[in-house]
């Protein structure tokens, strides 16, 4: 007769952990990052043009990608020490790591361990990215490269946009529209929630 509880082994993990390869992510980061910048130089200059009528001027286009590389560099900065904090919060602590003897302890443990690796690593990945950013911030060929891209982005999607046939507008009302604005960002809200976990 047994009188206190045997100690309870560990499960394994049901996923097999992979490797992380740190430079490969920030790679990968690194390349989705100026997507992004292009992306938003050439939304700056499509206000630009169709709002604005102004012409196209490089130097104006390389001071929006020169910006929006400085609002990401924040951005992933911000977040990184989010992250940093809830690794922080998510951590087992030493005396509960010590005390842990059922399964359902042991199993908490192990999924805390688990996911300050996992915001560790995310946190690592983002300051990578935002180093790489600062590199491209300082060279005049990434930024004029950036700029340029955008340009012919825009160009292509305003031809684009004149060869589509334009269908009558369907009136809506004023709940109808904001139903609709509603319905988008809740879609938007749940990309973003699947994107990030959070």
């Amino acid at each position: 007769m047994r009188f206190w509880p045997a100690p309870a082994r560990t499960v394994a993990s049901a996923r097999p952990e992979t490797p992380r390869d740190l430079s490969h992510q920030i790679d990968e980061g690194f390349i989705v990052a100026l997507s992004a910048v292009r992306l938003s130089v050439k939304n700056g200059v499509i206000m630009r043009t169709v709002r604005d009528g102004a012409p196209w001027n490089e130097a104006e286009a390389i001071d929006l990608a020169r910006r929006a590389i400085e609002a990401l560099i924040a951005e992933l900065d911000e977040t990184a020490t989010r992250l940093s904090h809830d690794s922080d919060a998510a951590a087992p602590t030493e005396r509960a790591s010590r005390t842990a003897r059922s399964k359902r302890e042991l199993a908490r443990i192990r999924q805390g361990r688990d996911e300050v690796a996992r915001l560790n690593a995310r946190s690592r990945t983002l300051r990578g990215v935002a180093e790489r950013l600062r590199g491209a911030h300082d060279d005049e060929a990434v930024v004029r490269d950036l700029a340029l891209r955008a340009r012919d982005d825009t160009l292509s999607e305003l031809m684009q946009a004149r060869l589509i046939p334009r269908a009558e507008r369907v009136p809506l009302s004023d709940e109808e529209h904001r139903e609709a604005i509603a319905g988008v960002k809740a879609d938007l809200q749940t990309l973003l929630d699947e994107r990030t976990g959070y």
